[in-house]
């Protein structure tokens, strides 16, 4: 895959902060030294990302470097059960359509700010990935975790919400940029319309609302349980169908969409009063970034106001939530995380009029800035990236 050039490098002389604030309230502004440092060292990310950790056989960007990536002699037939191997769920493979996911939303972002169509070829490629994910298997509608990079097809048969909720939202916003070619629509289409029809059959009660994994069987972890979850988690399945019938129109998925948003949106607004307790037990930083991705796309595709207004509201105390989660990171990590202080970053920008406060801006400087970039890997770069974007593109970061 050739490492595009993401053109993070600005020139100028200035750089204005805050998109929220008047000139006269801005403070602890970045100089063009500083701005200068931040992107160079997201450059060297990017490019150590598409070096160290991308398999042109798979089109995937791994948690591993691809040489380390879990071999094919762990896999039998092709599958790998965690619950019989105790080797996880295959060494880099865990989540590659959470990263692949941010991707595409990312350049969706990038683009927006730059129009630079070289992006385009950038986007098939992180594309190609998830539709490797998605088909490679044969199991339709399975959203596998990565794919052995050694035999281009092996997987995991567990996957989870959370796979599902960053690749139903990067292929989304995909779909709707001009990035996305018409030929790569039509694809899209038909991977997300496989997806909500396993979430059809096998969102049952009879499943207790589990999607069921590779072979067929129940989730031991209850990690692909879709409905009857956690306020952070209720909006995933309306997700699914909102997004399936936004780009196809097909009225069977209209109907479930319409059929589960007022539970969901109703359960998630309950989030607020979730004790302290349960909120540290099953709420580290990416269940907020998953839960604000499952409300963007929601609140985009829907078009009554009441219901807007719902969902623009449950997103806020998320945001406050991750704004309180970043400063305690103070630009590094917690356990159970993926990316915390990205995570809390992008939690924060999702959220419609949410202020990205000056304290915000500093720890995302600081995010970057601590990150290695001689050791720097996949997910820290994709988070931090498309924070870095996000705020770039709703004008929290102006360039000098």
């Amino acid at each position: 895959m050739k490492c595009l050039n993401i053109r993070f490098l600005v020139v100028g002389a200035v750089l204005s902060l805050g998109v929220f604030a008047s000139a006269a309230e801005h403070q602890g502004d970045f100089t063009v030294v500083q701005y200068a440092e931040m992107t160079g060292r997201l450059d060297q990310a990017w490019k150590r990302m598409h070096a160290v950790f991308y398999s042109p056989k798979t089109h995937l960007f791994y948690a591993s470097p691809v040489e380390r990536v879990a071999p094919a002699s762990i896999f039998e037939n092709g599958f790998l059960d965690p619950e019989t191997k105790k080797v996880g769920y295959g060494a880099g493979m865990a989540d590659c359509p959470i990263y692949h996911g941010l991707l595409l939303s990312m350049l969706v972002d990038q683009y927006e700010v730059t129009r630079n169509s070289d992006l385009s070829a950038e986007a098939v490629e992180v594309f190609k990935g998830l539709k490797t994910c998605a088909t490679v298997h044969g199991v339709p509608g399975f959203v596998a975790r990565g794919v052995c990079a050694e035999d281009g097809k092996s997987i995991c048969i567990t996957s989870s919400r959370d796979q599902v909720t960053h690749f139903v939202h990067g292929l989304w916003r995909y779909y709707h940029s001009p990035l996305c070619a018409e030929e790569t629509k039509a694809e899209i289409r038909e991977l997300l319309k496989a997806v909500a029809d396993r979430m059809i059959r096998n969102v049952t009660p009879e499943n207790d609302y589990d999607f069921l994994r590779a072979d067929g069987s129940r989730d031991p972890r209850g990690i692909c349980r879709m409905w009857k979850v956690r306020p952070h988690e209720a909006a995933r399945l309306p997700m699914v169908y909102a997004a399936v019938w936004d780009v196809t129109r097909e009225e069977k998925y209209f109907r479930l969409y319409r059929e589960y948003l007022a539970p969901a949106v109703d359960e998630t607004l309950t989030l607020p009063a979730v004790p302290a307790a349960q909120v540290r037990a099953f709420m580290p930083t990416y269940t907020l970034l998953q839960m604000q991705t499952s409300l963007e796309l929601l609140l985009e595709v829907e078009t009554d106001a009441a219901m807007k207004a719902k969902l623009a509201e449950a997103m806020q105390p998320v945001a406050k939530m991750a704004a309180e989660r970043a400063l305690r990171i103070n630009g590094g990590e917690e356990k159970s995380s993926l990316c915390a202080c990205g995570e809390a970053a992008l939690a924060q920008l999702m959220a419609k009029g949410f202020v990205f406060a000056d304290e915000q801006k500093k720890l995302l400087y600081k995010s970057i800035m601590d990150s290695n970039a001689a050791s720097i890997g996949t997910c820290r770069t994709a988070h931090l990236t498309a924070a870095f974007w996000r705020a770039k593109r709703l004008g929290v970061l102006k360039g000098p």
